[in-house]
């Protein structure tokens, strides 16, 4: 009895692992050339086995309420625009109660590396979608570019991307100053090869930011660097709104012209992309429209997508969870947590791959899971399953 008891108790961690390994190996097969065509009922299964978890995890009543609150609220948002994005977030967020968050990342970090690695072997033999690709990437220039077996060199990038916060964040207390230079030397490298400049300059400055942490172990305690965070993430979400609203002048006016080649013309394809000009400012509303997620129109700057994909009620609610997870970091003295963050705010300006169908690609959800009962002030009373709410006893 006491064998299957414990058996028993192993039961929410199972049914978690299990969940976020097929999530993760969602975001390696979507970068091979294995089609996924039951994608959909895959994520229906995962949000299964992170809801089961949550039925067998306890929480305060005011964590069940607030949980309530939020299912509510992202499935009503799921109803209207057809987007089961968020819903299936907040399952995935919640479901992170109990599970350390440094050996999650960990398992993360190693899953997805070998699932990088044996892609890009592969590629060398011309298995899946090849070693590198020739197209228009900007401009009318052809270019050849390396992909590793990715489809796309800013795809291949962003793994690499993803790996290399990963690996930061699990392994920063053993990584030396001169084991990071040679990380920094290798990332410039394979610039050279994907010619990604949003990746390089995200990953370039979170390199280079845990260099200085490495340096400097009393900035990592300072508040103003994590005031500094914010002060980012509120000029990333700015930029993305007035790109938005200046879509439509982007070709007539020099000086918006001039910035948009910073950003690789992402800014004109707002407004000039397609008919009903997906992105620009005038697409937004309260709440997004059923169309804006189920006809896609594909354009490159997250933020802009989160606000167009969700509308900007839900994309406000999201910025708001944001600055709280900030200020987390700020009370938990998270440096790392706070590396990741910032470079998580700069890269979706300009790229939408942490703004996408797959809870895998984005590690923030992981940090949101650790911290979010802290982070709204919940966890003050006694915590309880739900079916002790009903009078029923274990």
């Amino acid at each position: 009895m006491k064998i299957f008891r414990n058996n028993i108790d192993k039961l929410p961690l199972i049914l978690f692992y299990l969940g976020l390994t097929i999530e993760l190996l969602l975001v390696v097969i979507d970068k091979s050339a294995i089609p996924l065509q039951p994608e959909g009922h895959i994520y229906r299964l995962t949000f299964v086995l992170f809801a089961l978890k949550i039925c067998f995890t306890k929480y305060t009543k005011r964590e069940w309420l607030v949980l309530f609150i939020f299912t509510l609220f992202t499935f009503g948002m799921y109803l209207y625009t057809g987007n089961n994005l968020a819903f299936r977030a907040v399952a995935l967020i919640a479901a992170m109660r109990g599970i350390s968050l440094k050996p999650m990342m960990r398992f993360a970090f190693y899953l997805t590396l070998t699932g990088t690695i044996i892609i890009a072997l592969l590629s060398f033999f011309n298995i899946g979608r090849g070693i590198k690709t020739t197209e228009v990437f900007r401009g009318e220039l052809m270019e050849t570019r390396y992909s590793f077996g990715m489809g796309h060199p800013n795809s291949f990038h962003f793994m690499v991307l993803f790996i290399i916060a990963l690996l930061l964040y699990v392994y920063f207390d053993i990584l030396n100053r001169t084991t990071l230079c040679l990380l920094l030397l290798g990332h410039f490298g394979l610039y050279l090869l994907t010619d990604s400049k949003a990746g390089f300059a995200v990953g370039t400055l979170m390199i280079l930011g845990a260099i200085l942490f490495k340096i400097n172990s009393k900035l990592r305690q300072s508040s103003w660097i994590y005031y500094a965070g914010v002060l980012i993430f509120l000029f990333c979400i700015i930029i993305s709104v007035w790109a938005a609203a200046v879509a439509i002048d982007s070709w007539s006016n020099p000086t918006i012209s001039k910035i948009d080649s910073l950003f690789s013309g992402r800014i004109k394809n707002l407004y000039w992309d397609n008919h009903i000009h997906a992105g620009a400012l005038e697409s937004w509303s309260l709440f997004a429209d059923r169309g804006n997620y189920i006809y896609e129109y594909h354009f490159d700057m997250g933020w802009v997508r989160m606000f167009y994909w969700f509308g900007i009620i839900p994309g406000l609610v999201f910025c708001i969870m944001f600055l709280l997870l900030l200020n987390e970091c700020r009370k938990q003295k998270n440096y790392m947590g706070l590396l990741l963050t910032t470079a998580f705010s700069l890269y979706t300006v300009v790229e939408p791959q942490m703004m996408y169908y797959m809870l895998g690609r984005n590690y923030l959800l992981f940090l949101f899971g650790a911290y979010w009962g802290q982070m709204l002030y919940l966890c003050r009373n006694e915590e309880f399953y739900w079916w002790n709410a009903i009078g029923v006893s274990r």
